[in-house]
């Protein structure tokens, strides 16, 4: 079997694009409709309006529209993991610039050129537009991303007794009521894990969703300090973990490449839990005391006498609960910082300063309330949307919502060349998808509480321009050789065993 070579390959990867993308766009705007998905657990079936949710569910078997699919699943996992939200604002404006580019008779070349280079002024036009809120206006974003005023309200409440560095950490509360409460949590930045490869999420798996966080309970962590130089160094403990089935955590400065990748494998095999965590750049030993202090674990070091050869168990650490993705680590349930915190402010120095800003954040459980398994699937979603809006419109400052900011860009752009004339077109089509769901004409009018968080909506335009100028490159297209029966026959197998 030999490979097949799909000449005027873009038309087709665009027609992919547009495929997934009509499938999203009718979600967008306060009558946006839902979408309902086929699930494997019960009820079988979920509700969402979530474009990066609905793009993920979508299967094509022509070669050059799957690449296409496959193009707009990455711009959406960009933003998904960038900000939270914005995917399908992403879909629209992605989908929109390879219709227009495909119109020109510009090479993909130049166009990609003309696009990236425009990048930087459409970003500065959506900073000009941009104002700065305080936690009075929290409602007024997260209604919006949320679409539920009582959300708004909610969330609102928890911010003004947290403050716009707290943490919310969200699960269901197994019954019909939403309630919240305090518990013991740390943010540390720029903190994340060594590899994506390290992700482990049982819900996103549960609900067939990319993993991007590494989510444990309970679980063993091991800070050190001295590199871990081969696999015998940590051989002990993680047998521990495995018999005892806790996952392994390892907070570090330095790690051999080939113990690394052996952990992935380890770890991707399902054998054991295991996350590396990487010790930030920045503020590098204050992280790791901290750390420790947080955990109670005792750091492998000179200073404590410890080394990977004589480690004990008692030198590792727990806390009740620890979410980690590609920038930071959310400790929930530490240990008593009390004292720790009394010591850091007797210091009264500029370092001690910046680590009581990140170990006296306020933390709050809110526990989702719903009628069934459908309801807490859609409201998990929309509660995250609104989290993510809020927290990023804290610290970015927010713009207009419903497309108006990126229609404000697009009337603005002044220019004769194909790029310009590609992106006043492209930009204008959130306003008008969610005009057209409202059934109304643009030119759409909000008051001043429709607002977006600005750095979602430079995320989406970020992702949605960097997919599709580097799609316009391209022409032909070589697919694989097609798989025979018994291969197709023995990943089913596989993928159902994975799910078993």
């Amino acid at each position: 079997m030999s490979n097949n070579i799909i000449e005027k390959g873009l038309i087709g990867i665009a027609a992919g694009v547009k495929k997934a993308t009509d499938v999203a766009r009718v979600t967008m705007g306060p009558k946006g409709k839902n979408v309902a998905l086929e699930m494997d657990e019960f009820p079988f079936y979920g509700i969402t309006n979530d474009g990066a949710t609905i793009i993920d569910k979508l299967e094509f078997t022509d070669p050059a529209e799957k690449i296409g699919l496959n193009a707009i699943k990455e711009a959406c996992s960009r933003s998904n993991a960038n900000s939270g939200d914005g995917s399908t604002t992403t879909c629209v404006v992605l989908d929109a610039i390879m219709q227009e580019a495909i119109k020109s008779e510009v090479s993909g070349i130049e166009l990609k050129n003309e696009l990236d280079n425009l990048l930087p002024e459409i970003i500065k036009k959506i900073d000009d537009q941009k104002r700065e809120i305080t936690i009075k206006d929290i409602k007024s974003v997260a209604t919006v991303a949320g679409e539920s005023e009582t959300l708004g309200e909610l969330l609102q409440e928890i911010y003004e007794k947290i403050g716009k560095d707290g943490i919310i950490s969200l699960e269901g509360s197994g019954s019909y009521n939403t309630s919240y409460k305090f518990i013991d949590g740390v943010r540390f930045a720029r903190t994340g894990y060594l590899s994506p490869y390290f992700a482990y999420d049982e819900q996103a798996v549960k609900e067939k969703q990319k993993e991007t966080k590494a989510i444990y309970e309970n679980p063993l962590i091991l800070i050190t300090k001295r590199k871990i130089e081969k696999d015998s160094d940590i051989e002990e403990i993680l047998e521990y973990a495995i018999a005892n089935n806790r996952p392994l955590v390892i907070f570090t400065d330095d790690m051999d490449s080939g113990v690394a990748s052996r952990m992935i494998a380890t770890h991707r095999a399902k054998v054991s839990k295991i996350l590396v965590i990487k010790a930030p750049t920045l503020w590098k030993p204050a992280v790791f005391e901290d750390f420790a202090k947080c955990t109670g674990a005792t750091i492998i070091e000179d200073a404590t006498g410890k080394n990977l050869k004589n480690l004990a168990l008692e030198d590792l650490g727990t806390c009740a609960k620890i979410i980690v993705d590609k920038e930071e680590t959310v400790l929930i349930g530490i240990k008593d910082i009390s004292e720790h915190i009394v010591e850091l402010r007797a210091k009264d120095d500029d370092e001690s300063k910046l680590r009581l800003s990140w170990l006296t954040n306020k933390t709050v459980l809110l526990k989702l309330g719903a009628l069934s398994e459908t309801d807490l699937y859609y409201k998990r979603l929309k509660c995250e949307d609104a989290i993510y809006s809020a927290r990023l419109a804290l610290t970015g400052g927010v713009v207009a919502g419903g497309g108006i900011c990126l229609l404000n860009v697009a009337n603005s752009l002044v220019g004769a060349s194909a790029g310009v004339k590609i992106l006043s077109e492209a930009l204008k089509v959130p306003a008008m998808q969610v005009a057209t769901n409202m059934r109304i004409v643009i030119p759409l009018v909000y008051g001043d509480d429709v607002i977006d968080s600005a750095d979602i909506v430079k995320g989406a335009v970020r992702n949605a321009i960097g997919i599709a100028s580097t799609l316009l490159t391209i022409d032909p297209i070589i697919t694989k050789p097609p798989k025979s029966v018994e291969q197709l026959t023995m990943e089913a197998l596989q993928q159902k065993g994975l799910r078993m």
